[in-house]
Parts: C-alpha cells; structure tokens; sequence
C-alpha cells in the first residue's frame, strides 16, 4: 500500500472514530423515560376522590403518562391523561348502576334477561376493541422518520364485507329501542355510550337490555362532580351527536362529511371499520377534519387515521387534528398538512406548526428523530404540547431550531 492509500485509510478510520464517538455522545445524552408523582402531571381532582386513588409514581414512555386508577368498583388503566379524565369520569356512572342493580326491581329484572342474552345486538351496538396482537400501541409511532407508505390500512376495510352503514342499519331497526335506551342511559349519566370500558360498558349493556324487555325504567340520581371537561368528547356538540343519534345515522353522517371532503371510499370503510377507533372519537375527528375542510393533505391523515392500532392513538391523531384546526381558525390559516408518521401543519406563512398532545416528552432517540427530520428543517418550526418536556428535551428542540410551547389546550374551540 502506497503513503496515498495509507493516507486514505487513515483518514477513512478517523472519519469512523468520529461518527462513532458522536453516536456514543449522543446516546449517553438521551434520558431514560422517568416515573414522575402524578400531582406533576394533572390536577390533583384527577388523582384521587371519592372511591378511589391513582397509583403514585405514574411512569413514562417518553411521550404519554401511564396511570393507573385503583377504585372501590375495579383497577383501570388510562395510557394517558385523556383517558385519565375519561376513566375517572366514568367512576361514579359506574357506581350509580352498580347501586341500581340491586335494587329489587332491576336484580329481578336483570336476572331474568341474563338467561336470555341478545347476543347480535350485543355485538353490533358495543363494537368491542379486538386485541391485536403484534402491533405497537403508544403514540410513539407516530414520531418516527419513516413515511406509511408501506403500511396496510386495517383488515376492516375490505369490501367483501360489504357497506358498513347498510349493515350496521338493518341490525340497528332491528334493535332500535335496544340502542335507544343505550344512548339515552348513556346521556342520563354523561357518559360516552361507545366506552371502551369494559365494567361500565357491560353494565350499559345489561340495563339496556332490561329496560327495553321488562320496560324499567333507569333514574339515576347523579349529583357527583365529574373533574375534568366532558366524559366523551372534547366538543359538547359531538357529545349530542352521539347521544341523541342512532348508531347507523351516525355513520352515515361521518361518511357523507368524509365524502364532501374527497375521500376515497376504501379510506372511508377503513376509518369506521377500525375497530380500535370509538364511534364517538371517529365522530370528533371528522368534525375536527372538517374545521379544515379545502385544505390538502386531508385524504392523507383519514387513512393514517384508519390505520390507529389502539384507542389511544385514536384519540392522539383526533385531538392532533383539533388543534390544528383551532390554529387555522384562530391564528393563522394552514396551508397544508404534512402527513407521514403524524400530521403536522404548514401555516401560509411557512411556518411548520406540530401539535402534538402529550403528556411528558423525554429526550429519546425517538424523539431527537423527530426533533432533527431534515424535511421540516428549512422552515421555522413551533411545537405545540399539551402537556410538558424534560429540560433535556426542552432544549435539545432549542438547539434544533424549534420555538416550544407547553401546556396547550387540547379542546378545539376552548
């Protein structure tokens, strides 16, 4: 080997030390996701009252808060402080039906439907989250540089299975004062009539029933305060759409909304399709979406969101989509959505505007990822939080470029 190729050589190890060295750098800067007290994270209504308590410390993930309510009518757990404020909710609508139950009209009542369960009913009027297996369920997927372009939007959405609202409506006349009584129980106790909650949804099931064969009627007595914004959604005008309408006139609604805004009918069968997204958050997200309605990159965000593996990444890409819509509306108008792993704005002016509702960013590879994509890197940049980040996060984003505001409103139009 001549001194050139030596020099070459040389030259080609120093450069490799260097990168290697920088990598290690870096990775001993990145901070582990911490187990933070609660009172840190939320209000203290939400941590603990009357029947129960939220396990303290509430360990991170590095974007969402992990909680975990210990209560006198079960153990829930709320990956996030949205479903925080919903389970905690629910806590005394769960209680006002268990008191309810035993009483001697309701116990017989209900005794005698148990013998005769309406099994299709059921099914159709709960859509109950199926596990899936394999799949990652946090928000953190949507953080990554890599586009969607390779992912399948979800098994539901094939057309062998014909028209949803078709279907979902033939079974709905079919059981109409069934889902009546459901939605109406639902509104009575402010509580979302597609919760995923499995005590409570159960129990909304089972009263339903028994009102609609035995013809008894459910009064509750509900004077408990419910901490926290509404127990449905963050709008109170979703929150009657889902009461006062029938599960099929609903989907239809959202269809219809989804089609003014030229989304293809594939997507559409996906989104509603999904089971892991709640008729209710689908509800939010396309009148969030339509509070942007004309501007591109819609099309694109309806199939991220129908490819949601969990109920929290749901919510995450609706209430995503509601802040946006709140700074188009309130600020300055958004020009496009930039959609590949997560939705993110570009202002007429320019400007990058990511919203992001989460609860404490810790400063991960996921996150400097994000932090450093080169696409976004050419315009300013504003991240938006409803939450908080560590200080290492906090100025890591300086660093890269980003101005940061924590604490954002997650609720549109508050």
């Amino acid at each position: 080997m001549g001194i050139r190729g030596r020099l070459v050589w040389t030259t080609l190890l120093a450069l490799q030390l260097l990168v290697t060295t920088a990598e290690q750098l870096s990775a001993e800067q990145f901070e582990q996701p911490p187990s933070l007290p609660g009172q840190q994270l939320v209000q203290a209504s939400l941590l603990s009252g009357n029947g129960f308590h939220v396990n303290s410390p509430v360990p991170t993930d590095g974007l969402m808060a992990h909680f975990t309510i210990v209560s006198d009518v079960g153990t829930f757990d709320a990956p996030s402080e949205e479903m925080l404020r919903i389970r905690v909710a629910e806590l005394p609508a769960i209680v006002e039906l268990t008191r309810t139950s035993k009483t001697h009209v309701f116990a017989q009542a209900l005794a005698e439907n148990a013998a005769r369960p309406v099994q299709a009913a059921g099914q159709m009027l709960m859509n109950p989250v199926e596990t899936i297996q394999g799949l990652p369920s946090g928000v953190g997927r949507f953080f990554g540089r890599v586009g969607l372009g390779a992912e399948k939007i979800q098994q539901a959405a094939s057309s062998s299975e014909g028209n949803v609202a078709a279907t979902t409506g033939q079974a709905t006349r079919d059981v109409f004062g069934y889902e009546q009584e459901r939605r109406g129980l639902a509104k009575k106790l402010g509580v979302d009539p597609y919760t995923t909650n499995p005590v409570l949804s159960k129990q909304l099931d089972d009263f339903a029933l028994t009102a609609f064969r035995a013809h008894v009627g459910v009064t509750t007595t509900m004077s408990v305060f419910i901490p926290g914004s509404m127990a449905i959604t963050a709008t109170r005008i979703v929150s009657t759409w889902v009461w006062d309408t029938p599960k099929a006139d609903l989907i239809l609604k959202n269809q219809k909304e989804l089609q003014a805004l030229g989304v293809p009918a594939t997507t559409i069968d996906a989104l509603t399709r999904n089971p892991t997204f709640p008729l209710s958050v689908q509800t939010a997200f396309v009148e969030n979406l339509g509070r942007l309605s004309g501007v591109p990159g819609s099309v694109e965000a309806v199939m991220l969101a129908s490819t949601a593996q969990s109920e929290v990444q749901a919510r995450f890409l609706t209430a995503t989509v509601g802040m946006l819509a709140r700074y188009h509306q309130t600020r300055v108008p958004i020009r496009r959505l930039l959609v590949r792993r997560g939705i993110i704005g570009q202002d007429q002016n320019g400007a990058i505007i990511a919203q992001a509702p989460v609860d404490y960013v810790s400063w991960t590879q996921l996150v400097a990822d994000f932090a450093n994509r080169p696409d976004l890197r050419k315009s300013r940049r504003t991240l938006w939080v409803t939450g908080q980040l560590s200080l290492a996060a906090k100025r890591n984003f300086q660093t890269a470029g980003w101005a940061v505001v924590e604490g954002a409103n997650p609720i549109p139009g508050s």
